[in-house]
């Protein structure tokens, strides 16, 4: 097969009737649900592939023409002769006594090194949209089985783009365990427990029972999920190679602000594998309960990070156990299963970065940078990445750094003026999230406005997608505030605080772009410069408020004090 992948909006008819030699070569839409993204394959024989790709190659109609690659799940490891590798999933051991109640959890030896319970004081993935591009996931009975621990999990319209039908039903085993990693029905008093357990998870089927796939299902089902509002992408698979089809649907999807995460590889060697290696790509090498890199895990120049995938050479529970289903074993077709591997690594970086996001994070760069700078290690190497993935930190890192840079800048800001305006600039530029640990935010319908900064409430009002509203991170609010607050001396010292701070936390989106502005083109320099532009009217207003309060009115005489 040639993959074809022409300029968006190329009608195949108009395209094939350009090239007659094409004729009788089964040329067709790789994907029908996803044609206006115009990926078409060609059978053609081996001989002639090289002269149709040149030729193909030279029509303005023709974005990029390659041959349509396999791909696998990176070769997993098997565990050693006689190892413990999956628990029936009717075992009858009761609920833990605390949170999480999962009975398996303590056999989670990955949750505990992520520092997931850290993380989940903060967030837990709400209404993140995680992308699952695999072997499909069992969470439905008409094509597949429903694996019973995912029975509590959120799910969103997915797709099979190796049957091309609008299930994505898992008949191998390693999307259902993956997923599970990343979402797993938790404290449900049953098994274990997934890292972002109240994200949103998209199935989608681009490998075949036996783990392989194409180019071709590949870069689709990444457009689909960039199209269809994933947030996250998670791919624990590889080895075709470069790709400049994938690279082009890596890209798209970047674009529209999707964080994407691959496996290293389980190769064992210095080279980090596709689509893990194309730019901006979280890749992501696998360690065992020890710390250390897993025996089989590739790494290298494009290595991101570290995760759990688990070391069975550590012990029979150094596996990373996840409900999964098991087709070959006809008498436990669904169970509780120890696998190893970067593919099992990658899901966490991916749970973890929807945390973040939930959190407030919605640039893919700055996501990126929380979970690096985050990481537990001495500094960046080819084995490790930035070093071992921490949720806890990130998350932490993600709620209180933009309102502590934000508040500290606040409070630079009216050093020169007085007191009163302590008040106006805390609400408006971090609010009481000091409070968070003491449960201040799970007041019901204030907690959220007390411990946000008066400039996010609008992602609270009119969330539930993390972008700042154009309105709010503005200057308009805070002026009409300052002009409602002229009449007395104490509500001007208040609108001036408001103004201050409602300005630092502008300027805090600036230093800090974790966040877009909606309605403002890009997620960069747009953004940035709407941001600066309103912190500065700002600032202007609070010096015209100040001078305004430092001015006596007597008749028609003006005397300054």
């Amino acid at each position: 097969e040639l993959v074809v992948d022409l300029v968006d909006g190329t009608s195949l008819e108009s395209f094939l009737a350009a090239h007659p030699e094409l004729a009788n070569r089964q040329a067709r839409w790789n994907s029908p649900n996803v044609a206006d993204e115009a990926i078409a394959v060609l059978n053609v024989q081996a001989s002639e592939a090289e002269g149709l790709l040149t030729k193909l190659r030279q029509d303005p109609r023709v974005e990029r023409a390659e041959r349509n690659a396999i791909f696998r799940l990176p070769l997993t490891p098997s565990a050693p002769l006689g190892a413990k590798t999956w628990i029936p999933d009717d075992d009858a051991t009761p609920p833990r006594d605390s949170f999480p109640n999962d009975p398996f959890y303590g056999k989670q030896w990955n949750m505990e090194q992520v520092r997931a319970r850290s993380a989940w004081r903060f967030a837990t993935g709400d209404d993140v949209i995680v992308a699952v591009i695999d072997t499909g996931v069992a969470y439905e009975d008409e094509k597949g089985v429903w694996a019973p621990d995912l029975k509590a999990t959120r799910f969103v319209p997915g797709y099979d783009f190796v049957n091309d039908d609008a299930i994505a039903a898992d008949d191998h085993g390693h999307g259902t365990h993956c997923a599970g990693t990343i979402a797993q029905s938790t404290d449900n008093g049953r098994g274990v427990v997934g890292l972002a357990p109240a994200c949103k998870i998209m199935p989608l089927k681009v490998l075949s029972a036996q783990g392989w796939g194409n180019t071709s299902d590949i870069a689709d089902a990444i457009r689909f999920a960039a199209d269809n509002g994933a947030d996250v992408i998670s791919m624990s698979l590889g080895g075709g190679g470069y790709s400049p089809v994938m690279h082009s649907a890596v890209d798209y999807a970047q674009r529209k602000g999707v964080v994407i995460v691959a496996a290293a590889g389980n190769a064992n060697r210095n080279r980090v594998e596709y689509p893990a290696a194309y730019p901006g790509v979280l890749a992501v090498t696998a360690v065992g309960p020890s710390g250390k890199r897993a025996f089989y895990s590739s790494y290298g120049r494009q290595a991101f990070i570290a995760a759990p995938g688990g070391d069975l050479r550590e012990g029979d529970e150094a596996g990373v156990l996840q409900n999964t289903v098991m087709p070959s074993n006809p008498d436990h077709p669904t169970v509780y299963a120890y696998f190893q591997g970067t593919s099992m690594a990658t899901p966490h970086v991916a749970a973890a970065a929807a945390l973040v996001r939930e959190a407030g994070v919605t640039n893919p760069a700055a996501v990126a940078s929380i979970l690096a700078d985050s990481a537990s290690g001495s500094g960046w190497s080819r084995e490790y990445g930035h070093g071992i993935l921490d949720a806890g930190a990130a998350v932490q890192r993600a709620v209180f750094l933009p309102s502590y840079v934000a508040f500290g800048l606040s409070l630079v800001l009216i050093a020169v003026v007085w007191a009163p305006l302590v008040l106006g600039a805390l609400m408006s530029s971090a609010g009481l999230f000091f409070l968070i640990p003491l449960g201040l935010s799970d007041l019901p319908l204030v907690g959220e406005f007390l411990t946000r900064a008066a400039p996010d409430w609008g992602l609270v009002a009119f969330g539930p997608e993390w972008h700042w509203s154009v309105i709010f991170a503005s200057a308009l609010i805070p002026l009409g505030v300052g002009v409602v607050s002229l009449p007395t001396k104490l509500t001007r010292s208040l609108g001036v605080g408001i103004a201050l701070g409602w300005s630092a936390r502008l300027l805090t989106g600036v230093a800090l772009p974790y966040s877009d502005v909606q309605g403002i083109p890009g997620q960069g320099l747009l953004d940035g410069i709407w941001l600066a532009a309103n912190a500065v009217l700002l600032l202007g207003a609070a010096g015209y408020m100040i001078r305004l309060g430092r001015t006596k009115f007597s008749g028609n005489a003006q005397v300054v004090a």
